[in-house]
């Protein structure tokens, strides 16, 4: 106000009273000593806010004084707020940098364009190491505001995938990936936007990538999302770890390879479900969804032998009480029904229990339960008409039930609604490899 009056001395002296709030121990703030390291190691992200917006203010006044000795303060106002702007831990709890700091950048390249100016650079640096130092982190602060960016990639891609145009969201998501560091960007989305669905629609790409055939790209993918994004998600977002970690396991499963089946075993049981058992009641409800899919992982990884708990985890099968949400909400997760995947756990666990000539009823209990799961994944991916609602999540379906009729034939199953389904005869045992989500 008062700088726009032409009373800029009035004005600096008012800039001058509110950095001195920020001073400790009752010391009021001098142009020539600024604040100290201590200080601005203590500034919260408000109040490193207002502390460089102030200095950055106090520039443009300064500069409007015509004395050498207003020039030089406004020049180093200028410096210590990229300074400390740089050094200031609460810098990285600030989602939006650019109204902050980006006008110091362009100031200080104004002043050093003017060969007149004078000024000396912090840590006995030369005038060129210095600039070109500035230039580089110029460029770092708006990789970092990129996180819009990358979010908003995200959701195209995301938005192509309910139309069934998984190729196309696969092209957007190569886009995202060009520009998403989870080291520099995570944090700030997850603080912005709850959930980092920029490592989620990686995580889940993995899969459709596996789908299409393109399985070595998939299997790239796989080491990314474990090795720079997992590792940037905390260890208390356990949903989160669950929609990354599900399709990466899917993809790992489909391998058909014991060791990749361990790998995938491990990682869910490390970062999803032993934390959720460990949170009881307080863990979030869609993480119910942990053990049918950690029983695949299980029997997938067994060599297709019986496992420590086999009989705790086929009485939790047979009478199991998921929400009806779970259903959608994996289908719009992981592209698979719900059903499907408890359908599959079912399967699984058949084929283990068949080989036991004591288990019998038991497998002939589970593929009952199986084919049941599988009545509700027809009816939520076949819509009128015929209309199939998620390509991807019938293929998995189709597969599924094929497994099971083969491993219990002769069965008759007619998936229609309005037919229902009948079952008849004994189970047979038939070496079917394990195929969590197999397409």
């Amino acid at each position: 106000m008062f700088g726009t009056m032409g009373s800029s001395s009035k004005a600096v002296a008012m800039n001058r009273d509110i950095l001195t709030l920020f001073k400790v121990e009752g010391n009021d703030f001098s142009w020539e000593a600024g604040f100290t390291l201590s200080e601005v190691n203590s500034l919260g992200p408000k109040s490193l806010e207002v502390v460089v917006k102030t200095l950055v203010g106090s520039v443009v006044l300064w500069q409007s004084i015509s004395q050498e000795d207003a020039k030089r303060r406004g020049i180093k106002c200028c410096m210590d707020a990229l300074d400390i702007f740089d050094t200031a831990p609460a810098k990285k709890q600030l989602s939006d940098r650019s109204v902050i700091i980006y006008p110091a950048y362009s100031l200080m390249n104004l002043i050093a364009k003017n060969k007149t100016n004078t000024f000396v650079p912090p840590s006995n640096m030369s005038r060129e190491e210095f600039l070109e130092t500035m230039a580089e982190n110029f460029v770092k602060e708006t990789h970092y505001q990129q996180y819009h960016l990358c979010r908003a990639l995200a959701f195209q891609a995301d938005v192509m995938r309910r139309h069934g145009k998984y190729e196309d969201a696969l092209s957007v998501i190569d886009e995202m990936k060009s520009v998403y560091n989870p080291q520099l960007h995570s944090r700030a989305i997850m603080k912005e936007y709850v959930t980092d669905h920029c490592s989620d629609l990686a995580a889940v790409s993995a899969f459709w990538l596996h789908h299409y055939g393109r399985n070595d790209e998939a299997l790239r993918l796989c080491d990314r999302v474990v090795d720079t994004m997992l590792t940037e998600i905390e260890a208390t977002e356990l949903v989160t770890k669950l929609t990354i970690l599900t399709p990466i396991c899917r993809t790992l499963i489909n391998q058909r390879q014991t060791s990749a089946a361990k790998k995938a075993r491990e990682l869910f049981r490390t970062h999803v479900s032993d934390p959720a058992a460990l949170a009881g009641s307080k863990a979030h409800p869609a993480l119910g969804m942990c053990v049918p899919i950690m029983i695949i992982l299980k029997c997938c990884s067994s060599g297709g032998g019986a496992y420590a708990d086999l009989n705790t985890d086929v009485a939790y099968m047979l009478n199991r009480n998921d929400p009806d949400w779970f259903e959608t909400g994996c289908l719009s997760y992981f592209d698979a029904a719900w059903s499907t995947m408890c359908a599959e756990a079912c399967l699984c666990l058949a084929k283990i229990t068949g080989y036991n000539s004591q288990s019998q009823d038991k497998s002939s209990a589970l593929i009952k339960e199986g084919l049941k799961c599988l009545e509700v994944s027809a009816k939520t991916l076949e819509k009128e008409y015929g209309k199939i609602v998620n390509s991807m999540a019938y293929s998995y379906y189709s597969q599924i039930l094929s497994e099971l009729e083969n491993l219990s034939a002769p069965v008759c199953f007619r998936p229609m609604a309005e037919e229902g389904m009948v079952l008849c005869g004994k189970v047979e045992k038939t070496n079917v490899p394990c195929s969590l989500n197999a397409i």
